[in-house]
């Protein structure tokens, strides 16, 4: 049974299936508990008003801070396998050797492609709720992050010659400047395939963005590992703000059998004629909830109702039904990606011909 387990967990811990590139402008963060209370306040940036000796302090009031708590999802799924999965043994192994390689493997392979859908459940959310501004569960319930209507600009598209790329970029840096109340200059902008050809080809883009040469991709703020299936592809500057830019052209398949809109199809997390404007570093927070260990021990009551701090949780145990048994193997996960600063980037629509 040890080597089961541990063969096991080797296994899953070498897997991640999911190119997690918005997720990873997400901070990680992991909870004791299945609920998360965000605190914000956005600070003027008026001036202080100056007193005459003698007369005392002005008064100012200050805003109570704006609280939102969120009670994360949960996503739990396994597979079942049989004791026909089991007939076969390999030439040159014991009964037992054949037996655990067996059923490591089994274990391992349901998990990992559950432990990959449940990535790609993190890198929908991120993508939610920044081009929605909310995310929405299975149930209809909607978590809404109170996106402002200003922070989703419909542009006209980049590839009619007539049309200018960079206004509507330099609007949507100082919107996300002003309202987020940022101090940074620097932006990242996201865009999928046709976008990118939409402004890449642009003739007034061309001529007027000051685009810079020589940008190597190790000169920005933003690590490799934290990048996976998105392509850099240069730094061009608009006003007083320069802009990285990226493409990002993962998709993910809407699930059958949910009575979801387009299931079976493939959507991009970045939906044909879109893209984001973020800043570098922004506020935004990964948190993982508390979950539930099926894995612990039996003996003692309660052993079973022990919540773990972990980002995703691999289980496996048997059942039994008249005398056989199978092996349930899932994977269990409680995120919720916040985007905190919910002011301080812009979405855009719109950006290519139909």
């Amino acid at each position: 049974m040890s080597l089961i387990k541990k063969t096991m967990q080797i296994g899953f811990s070498k897997r991640q299936a999911c190119p997690m590139f918005l997720a990873n402008l997400f901070q990680k963060e992991q909870l004791d508990g299945i609920k998360v209370e965000i605190q914000k306040e956005i600070i003027d940036n008026q001036y202080a008003v100056d007193v005459q000796l003698g007369t005392g302090g002005r008064r100012v009031d200050f805003n109570s801070f704006d609280v939102e708590e969120y009670t994360v999802p949960e996503y739990n799924n396994y597979g079942t396998i049989t004791e026909e999965d089991m007939f076969k043994v390999q030439f040159g192994e014991t009964e037992y050797e054949a037996k655990a390689a067996k059923i490591s493997n089994l274990i391992n392979k349901h998990q990992t492609i559950i432990s990959g859908w449940q990535r790609y459940s993190e890198e929908k959310q991120a993508a939610d709720g920044l081009f929605n501004g909310k995310i929405v569960l299975a149930n209809g319930k909607e978590i809404k992050f109170n996106k402002k209507a200003s922070h989703s600009i419909s542009a006209s598209a980049w590839d009619v010659a007539a049309n200018d790329p960079l206004e509507p970029l330099e609007s949507g840096c100082q919107i996300a400047f002003d309202d987020g109340k940022i101090g940074v200059s620097t932006f990242n902008l996201i865009l999928e395939s046709k976008g990118i050809a939409a402004l890449l080809s642009n003739e007034k883009f061309r001529k007027n963005s000051n685009k810079e040469q020589g940008i190597s991709r190790t000169d920005i703020n933003m690590p490799i590992e934290l990048t996976p299936g998105a392509m850099f592809h240069g730094q061009f500057s608009v006003g007083s703000y320069k802009l990285n830019v990226w493409s990002y052209n993962a998709k993910y398949k809407i699930p059958v059998g949910y009575n979801f809109a387009g299931e079976g199809t493939e959507v991009g997390f970045i939906k044909s004629g879109t893209g984001l404007l973020v800043p570098e570093k922004p506020n935004f927070k990964r948190y993982y909830g508390a979950v539930n260990d099926a894995n612990a021990p039996s003996e003692l009551g309660g052993a079973k109702l022990n919540l773990q701090k972990v980002e995703q949780l691999p289980y496996a145990y048997d059942k039994l039904n008249g005398g056989s048994a199978v092996t349930l193997a899932g994977v269990k996960s409680r995120p919720i990606l916040v985007p905190v600063d919910i002011d301080c980037f812009v979405t855009f629509s719109g950006l290519v011909s139909a």
